[in-house]
Order: C-alpha cells, then sequence, then structure tokens
C-alpha cells in the first residue's frame, strides 16, 4: 500500500522549536551543557502553592470525569477576574471567556472558526509558527508584515497593500513579543485597532508573555483600547507567569462572538482541560503575585 498524506503537511516547514531540540539533544551527547535560549519554557518549577491545588484536586472523583468543554465556570470566573484586576478590563466569564488547553492549541484552533480558503492572514515576521500553519491548515493565505528594528519591531499598517487589507480576514499581534522582546504601547493598540475595524479585520492577540517584564514596564492588553470589543479576541497563557508550561491551560478572551466561534471548534474536536488543572489554574489566577517578583 502506498500512503499518500495530506498535502496541507508539504506546506510547513519543519517545526522550529522540535528542530532546535534535535540540534540541541545532538551537542547534549557529546558531553555539551546546553544552555537553551529556544522554546520559552522556564526552568523553575511551578509554586508549590500551585502543585498542592493539583493534588487535591486530582484526589476527588468529580474532577475524573469529562471536563466542561469551554472550562468550569470557576476557571472562567477567575480568568476574569485576573483580567478585571490586572488590565481594569471587564468580561462576562459566560460569554467573553473560554479556558485552553494551552494558549498554543487556542491559537492553532482559532483559524478554524473564522478562516476560509482564499482568506489572508497577516503574520508577523518574525513570530511564532504556529500563526503560520493555523492559516495554511484552513486553506488561508498568509501575508507577512515585517517587524524591523528601524520600526521597534511593530508592524507598519500603512505599508499593507490596499489590496491585501481588503481581502484580510484575521491579524495576528504577538506583545510582548516573541522572539524580539519589543513591546507595544496603548497607541499602537489603537492604530491597530483602528485598522482592523476600517477593514473588518479580526484582531488576534497572542498575550502570553504579558507578566514577564522589568525595570516597571507593565504590557497592556488589547482589550483595554476603546473598539477593541468589536473585533479582538486574547490568549492569555499560564505557563510563562506561573511556570505552568506543561500543565496545558490558558483561556481566551474578548469578543463574544469570536470566543462563542472558538470554543464551538473546541465543542468538537477536544474534551476540555483536565479540571484538577483548572483547579490549579484558579489558585493560582487568585493567589498573591509577590512570588513572581522574587523570581
Amino acid at each position: 500500500m502506498q500512503i499518500k498524506l495530506a498535502s496541507r503537511l508539504s506546506l510547513l516547514p519543519p517545526y522550529l522549536f522540535a528542530e532546535l531540540d534535535r540540534l540541541k539533544r545532538e551537542v547534549q551527547q557529546t558531553g555539551v551543557d546546553v544552555i537553551s535560549l529556544g522554546i520559552g519554557d522556564p526552568d523553575l518549577p511551578t509554586p508549590a502553592y500551585i502543585v498542592e491545588a493539583c493534588q487535591r484536586a486530582a484526589q476527588l472523583p468529580l474532577n475524573h470525569r469529562y471536563p466542561d468543554y469551554q472550562g468550569l465556570d470557576r476557571f472562567r470566573e477567575a480568568a476574569c477576574s485576573w483580567y478585571q484586576s490586572r488590565f481594569g478590563v471587564m468580561l462576562d466569564p459566560q460569554k467573553e471567556a473560554c479556558a485552553l488547553i494551552g494558549s498554543k492549541e487556542g491559537i492553532a484552533n482559532f483559524p478554524v472558526a473564522v478562516v476560509d480558503a482564499g482568506d489572508i492572514v497577516l503574520i508577523p515576521d518574525p513570530g511564532y509558527p504556529v500563526y503560520f500553519s493555523g492559516c495554511v491548515f484552513n486553506g488561508g493565505e498568509p501575508y507577512f508584515m515585517a517587524l524591523r528594528k528601524e520600526n521597534a519591531f511593530l508592524p507598519d499598517f500603512g505599508a499593507i497593500p490596499t489590496d491585501v487589507a481588503r481581502r484580510a480576514k484575521l491579524m495576528w499581534l504577538n506583545y510582548p513579543n516573541n522572539p524580539t522582546a519589543a513591546t507595544a504601547d496603548p497607541a499602537f493598540f489603537q492604530r491597530a485597532v483602528k485598522f482592523c475595524l476600517e477593514h473588518n479585520i479580526i484582531l488576534a492577540h497572542d498575550i502570553a508573555y504579558s507578566e514577564i517584564a522589568f525595570d516597571g514596564y507593565r504590557a497592556p492588553s488589547v482589550l483595554e483600547i476603546d473598539g477593541a470589543r468589536e473585533c479582538a479576541i486574547e490568549f492569555h497563557s499560564l505557563s510563562k507567569t506561573y511556570s505552568m508550561t506543561g500543565w496545558r491551560v490558558g483561556f481566551a478572551v474578548g469578543n463574544a462572538q469570536l470566543v462563542g466561534a472558538l470554543g464551538t471548534v473546541k465543542t468538537n474536536v477536544d474534551s476540555g482541560v483536565f479540571q484538577a488543572v483548572q483547579e490549579a489554574a484558579i489558585t493560582a489566577l487568585g493567589g498573591d503575585d509577590h512570588y513572581l517578583q522574587e523570581y
């Protein structure tokens, strides 16, 4: 039998972080002590109080069943409370929040909900590889927005051709940025929201690194901007903030129609986040973040 794989796989280059892992293993086998500057994986353990919350929750038979598809009510409420405390943004946990199996999963699944064949997806370059793979897996056409030093690693919306903007369905942004470490101020997000509203483009912001900051800097949320709730969804993760990369838990918040559409996709492709992990995440989101300063 000759197995023919789906042609969409040929559209993808080798996954960047998997390739870096392969190269790292090769060097380690020679006896070199490697400091990895690849995937953003904290080398500190998850705080003990979060681990203990998961241990307690894992012992409860109630948490051994299928979880709610879009997350426990209490988890979504905790995420929205954290957003209100951190960004001053008030959200409806029933309509404007959805639990994710890590933000990567949500970023990959979101184009299923909004991108049709031939739609253009605006992707920062350089950028997280999943923005591209989610686009091409769903028949979208990528248009790369260059992030250049002379423009503070921010995309130049004025450089996007008119015909591209007219056909664009989705724009990805990511600040604080991976991999450039650039930051964006509210004025930039105001320009981004204005551009997306003018061209009827969905704005998806990956804000996984919001709490990784120095010298008193506090990253803003795009949802703080007037008009953002008309077009924007934001993807957050507990991975970086709480050293929980392996736990696979995050959330999406924002425009109720966009969050609901993502939730519809998820009900058909996954079975939600293990409830004991959600309980640990609730503990993390509701805890005192003083330890972040110590870390």
